[in-house]
């Protein structure tokens, strides 16, 4: 009676694993893939809207078989399945995202078989909504200011009038990565050659020898210990003492290098600015001064006056 219960028990054990092994085929399924969206710009002002499409110009499946007719729907941060086609041979339409609060945005395109017989395809994208009013720490110090009808904070140091932040609002630059929204807190960015004449009527672009006297070389007494969106823009680093001392306000806002595809490089690692000085040897190249996180000296640098993009901090013009 033992044996053959045992060997019902076997039996029953060995169809099981059979089950199992043919579930597991049936659901292996294959994929869709290569689905892409345009780049959202990172950071929009809260009530603004981005519109997204999906690039279906590289569509392929796992097995390089033809899933037929295919549908699409949208999710933004989770939410309902936003269906927008049936058949994306036939239409494959926009999506947008307009924003109603602050906060990250997190939105997921999918393409799936109608068949059913494919596990769908996804891509995914995030940015994030702000107020610029609330973006930054109260960390910056100066006196408010208007010029050219913009608010600006400016200090005195070293006998002259600085601008307390990075130029902005201006017809030449560039934003942060086409982000219009945090153009008052960080800055534009110009090539060497905008910069020359970006500082607007009665202000000047400083030369080395005035950044030099008027800031000295100590990179801490001019870094702002700050925060973005409650992130710390500086990182700690024990020989570099944050003491804004002069009021400068200095901002890790990187630089843009546009012979690549014009991304910020050194974002809460570098802060650079341009001044007047062409290079002594070599006119193609500019002079700048810029701050590098783990070093405690305000450092010099020449770059490509064409082809590089740093901030501007202007000068008032001596009565």
């Amino acid at each position: 009676m033992k044996n053959t219960f045992r060997y019902i028990l076997i039996i029953v054990t060995f169809l099981l694993a059979l089950a199992c092994k043919k579930k597991d085929e049936d659901t292996s399924l294959p994929s869709i893939a290569g689905l892409s969206l345009n780049d959202p710009i990172p950071f929009v002002r809260v009530g603004a809207s981005q519109t997204f499409k999906v690039d279906l110009t590289s569509l392929y499946t796992s097995d390089y078989t033809d899933p037929g007719t295919m549908g699409m729907y949208w999710q933004v941060n989770g939410g309902d399945r936003d269906t927008t086609t049936r058949d994306i041979s036939k239409s494959n339409p926009s999506y947008v995202v307009t924003t109603e609060k602050t906060g990250n945005y997190s939105v997921i395109a999918s393409v799936y078989a109608i068949n059913g017989k494919y596990y769908a395809g996804a891509v995914s994208l995030a940015f994030q909504a702000i107020d610029p009013a609330t973006a930054l720490s109260e960390s910056r110090e100066g006196t408010k200011t208007e010029i050219d009808g913009k608010p600006y904070l400016v200090t005195e140091i070293g006998g002259k009038t600085w601008m307390g932040m990075n130029l902005y609002g201006t017809e030449s630059g560039q934003d942060y990565r086409d982000c219009e929204v945090v153009s008052a807190l960080f800055g534009r960015y110009f090539t060497w050659n905008e910069a020359q004449t970006a500082c607007p009527d009665g202000w000047h672009l400083p030369s080395g020898k005035e950044f030099d006297e008027s800031l000295g070389n100590q990179a801490g007494d001019l870094m702002v210990d700050i925060k973005f969106l409650s992130v710390d823009m500086w990182t700690y680093w024990p020989q570099v003492p944050i003491t804004n001392k002069l009021k400068f306000n200095a901002m890790p806002t990187g630089y843009i290098d546009s012979t690549t595809a014009q991304e910020v490089f050194g974002y809460k690692e570098f802060a650079c600015w341009w001044t007047s000085d062409t290079n002594a040897e070599d006119n193609e190249l500019g002079e700048f001064r810029y701050i590098q996180q783990e070093e405690p000296l305000v450092m010099k640098g020449k770059g490509s006056k064409e082809s590089l993009r740093m901030n501007v901090r202007c000068i008032k013009n001596a009565d």
